[in-house]
């Protein structure tokens, strides 16, 4: 498989060659666009959601073929633990909507794949990404020195060191543009994010801070 295909191109070629079919998948991530999932655990998903026109093949089909990716992708990056491993969590085409997830058991895997399958067209461009507790947020030197503002209130701006001060609160520092949704209530986004529920969309080109619980 060539290097550059990412998981939407993956979706188009396989529909491409196959057309769209049904399917079925649980997640605690229900996505309408591409964007990325994050939890405190540090698992990242990234979902790629793409209109499709046909209704006939089956979506197992773009199973297998996305999972020859991922044999791929792990098989050219020895280096990482064994145990970690990426895995399909959902493949779906429902209603002229294909869905395709895939959760990477830490930001380090997901960013090695982003790297060795870019796609320059998708609205998720990562250049770096970790999620951790506050806490070691401050250690590794993010937050402090920031402008932060209250979720759902973007005229109530709140001191980092306020936060900082705050129990059981993990923070998502990523720089370039993507749509995230976090596994518990954003609490707090940093100047220049903007919110739509739980999902903050970052800004292009620098680096952003998600605090949520």
């Amino acid at each position: 498989m060539k290097k550059g295909q990412t998981a939407a191109a993956i979706l188009l070629l396989a529909f491409a060659l196959n057309g769209c079919g049904g399917g079925a998948g649980k997640t605690a991530f229900a996505p309408t666009e591409s964007s990325l999932y994050v939890t405190k655990e540090g698992t990242v998903t990234s979902a790629d959601v793409e209109i499709c026109e046909n209704d006939y093949y089956s979506a197992d089909e773009l199973k297998a073929y996305a999972q020859e990716m991922l044999d791929a992708f792990e098989s050219e990056n020895q280096s990482g633990s064994s145990e970690k491993k990426a895995e399909i969590t959902e493949c779906i085409v429902k209603d002229g909507t294909a869905k395709l997830l895939i959760t990477f058991p830490d930001a380090e895997e997901y960013l090695r794949f982003a790297a060795e399958y870019p796609d320059e067209e998708s609205g998720i461009q990562v250049e770096s990404l970790d999620v951790v507790s506050v806490q070691d947020g401050v250690e590794k030197g993010y937050i402090v020195g920031s402008n932060f503002y209250k979720a759902g209130d973007e005229k109530t701006e709140v001191s980092a060191v306020d936060i900082t001060k705050q129990k059981k609160l993990y923070v998502v520092c990523v720089t370039g543009s993507a749509k995230i949704q976090t596994d518990g209530a954003i609490q707090y986004v940093s100047e220049g994010v903007t919110l739509n529920g739980n999902t903050a969309e970052t800004p292009e080109g620098e680096t952003s801070y998600i605090i949520f619980r």
